[in-house]
């Protein structure tokens, strides 16, 4: 049996990788030699075969777990072993081993981004069976908050729920973090502790420089970065968050001169309506030239930082003070 575990959700990823071992295994239980877990990023794809198709004496059926499966994704991140990897022996297991009753072989992989394009998931759609872990919307979000505070006995405020749920935006990870960073800080979470212990997620923090830039105020949005410095956010992220915020206004400005309407701006985008209204009324207070300027000084800021030619706060630092709406 194949299975394609993929999601932005690893503590679900994990969980149902799990569920799914120990259901093929059924009455047996899973141990380091019937229940394989090889990296991606350092096993090859042919290496994880070898293992489903070994079989020990000792027990009837084996599961192969490969996770971090890059090159699924599009794009494709770069890695060292890729030139040693066989696809058409992944490709040749995937289409031939589908029934097979003694292996379970479960690929994985942390995103969303997967290449649905690509010949290998094409196989998956096929052969395998696929599980996608879809982030919750805003109702099942909130459910599951409540729910994993009821489960874990955890002594929560009301108002530092929704505070905490706010911060976690979605993430599981970080929410199961940001609890059990709060449990060990005091029995009683306040909305204070979530305030003081938890930082905001990091693209309201990029939207609040983004805003203060577009409103002139470049002075406080150098304080602010300052801020986030000792909070250890780095610039890097920054500018990525950036450019996306930026790149968003660029589209929106476009779609706009052509009259289209916001809700359809909203649905050409994937985005929420409300976030169109917002940045539309930021239209007239910055030029399209100085948007496509942002952007080219993003992406050579960014260039620079990763080639060493610039040290990174330093040169984000410089872009807040360069930057201009006109």
């Amino acid at each position: 049996m194949i299975y394609l575990v993929y999601g932005n959700q690893s503590p679900t990823i994990k969980s149902q990788i799990r569920k799914i071992g120990e259901t093929f295994l059924g009455a047996e239980k899973p141990d380091e030699l019937n229940f394989i877990k090889l990296d991606g990023h350092n096993a090859l794809v042919q290496d994880a075969i070898d293992e489903c198709k070994y079989v020990s004496l000792e027990y009837e059926k084996k599961v192969v777990s490969l996770e971090n499966c890059y090159f699924l994704l599009k794009p494709k991140p770069k890695n060292k072993i890729e030139s040693d990897q066989n696809y058409d022996e992944l490709t040749d297991y995937i289409e031939n081993n589908s029934s097979d009753q003694d292996a379970c072989f479960i690929l994985s992989v942390c995103s969303s981004a997967v290449d649905e394009k690509s010949i290998l998931f094409k196989s998956l759609k096929e052969k395998a069976k696929i599980v996608q872990i879809v982030d919750p919307d805003e109702k099942g979000w909130n459910e599951y908050v409540k729910a994993y505070l009821t489960k874990h006995e955890v002594l929560i405020d009301r108002d530092a729920i929704m505070e905490l749920a706010e911060r976690t935006s979605g993430d599981v990870a970080l929410f199961q973090n940001s609890v059990q960073i709060l449990t060990l800080y005091t029995d009683h979470i306040r909305y204070k502790d979530v305030i003081l212990m938890i930082n905001k997620p990091l693209e309201d923090n990029a939207f609040l420089i983004f805003n203060l830039l577009v409103d002139n105020k470049n002075a406080e949005a150098i304080s602010l970065f300052r801020d986030l410095q000792v909070k250890n956010i780095q610039s890097p992220t920054l500018i990525a968050q950036l450019g996306n915020q930026f790149r968003l206004l660029s589209q929106i400005s476009y779609l706009s001169k052509k009259r289209i309407p916001k809700e359809e701006i909203a649905n050409e985008l994937k985005i929420k309506p409300g976030r169109v209204y917002v940045l539309s009324k930021l239209l007239p207070m910055i030029s399209d030239k100085a948007i496509k300027k942002t952007l080219d000084d993003l992406y050579q800021l960014d260039l620079d930082i990763k080639s060493g030619l610039v040290d990174r706060n330093y040169g984000f630092e410089l872009f807040l003070i360069k930057f201009k709406t006109q």
